[in-house]
């Protein structure tokens, strides 16, 4: 099973992927990033709670991100209750609790997801997921970024991931681009948006690494003149 891909969509009215350096009022990443995506696996498996982030790392998984549903944002006040105050439930006439919060959503959002294992020794887990995934199954409910969002799925594919290295070469990414080792060929009627986004963490939640990255806003493909891709499928994908 080494170098297979799993691929599947996923989806949801809205989507909130919280961005690291905002606080007051949380703004949201355009798509999932890694560490996004080895929560919703975790949830998928089953697996405990803060126990797969070395099991998620670049040497055994690496993930790419297709958006398939152009991205439209809204921002949405929220009242946050404060419960970090003793005995705040019975003062709440004294006091009120509430915080209202504007939030930034994706409306809408869909996108496919591609799991690459890389390591061997992930045999069961990945026979796990491909089950389950194909099955329309999970351990835990499936949500975008919080528990609010919960999404659906579907279960496309697995393949082989066929690298290719792209010189002098005009071909079309399907999916999310890493900078720093593809070339791409801007177009005129696209809208690109550029992010740095979170892709592993360790055992203590300390993101590892993170990845400069550019994407189409409506989810067209990226044509691109050099750089290494993937062959997954039909598609032509870079993974992060």
């Amino acid at each position: 099973m080494k170098d297979r891909v799993l691929v599947f969509d996923i989806w949801s009215d809205f989507a909130h992927f919280r961005r690291f350096e905002t606080t007051t009022s949380p703004l949201t990443y355009p798509f999932p990033t890694g560490t996004t995506i080895a929560g919703l696996l975790a949830a998928i498996a089953g697996l405990p709670r803060d126990s797969y982030y070395s099991l998620f790392s670049r040497d055994n998984m690496e993930f790419s991100i297709r958006i398939l549903n152009p991205v439209k944002k809204i921002v949405i006040p929220i009242s946050i209750v404060k419960t970090d105050e003793p005995n705040w439930f019975f003062l709440w006439k004294l006091k009120d609790p509430r915080a209202p919060t504007p939030y930034e959503f994706v409306k809408e959002p869909k996108y496919r997801i591609y799991v690459r294992f890389k390591n061997s020794t992930l045999k069961k887990l990945y026979e796990k997921l491909k089950r389950f995934l194909e099955n329309h199954q999970t351990v835990y409910t499936p949500y975008l970024g919080i528990t609010e969002m919960i999404a659906n799925f579907k279960f496309i594919d697995d393949f082989s991931a066929v690298p290719l290295s792209i010189k002098d070469e005009i071909k079309d990414l399907h999916s999310v681009a890493r900078i720093d080792t593809i070339k791409i060929i801007p177009e005129e009627g696209k809208r690109y948006g550029r992010e740095t986004v979170p892709l592993y963490m360790d055992n203590d939640r300390k993101v590892l690494e993170y990845c400069n990255v550019v994407y189409e806003v409506n989810g067209k493909p990226i044509k691109i003149r050099s750089g290494t891709i993937y062959e997954v499928g039909d598609e032509y994908v870079s993974f992060l």
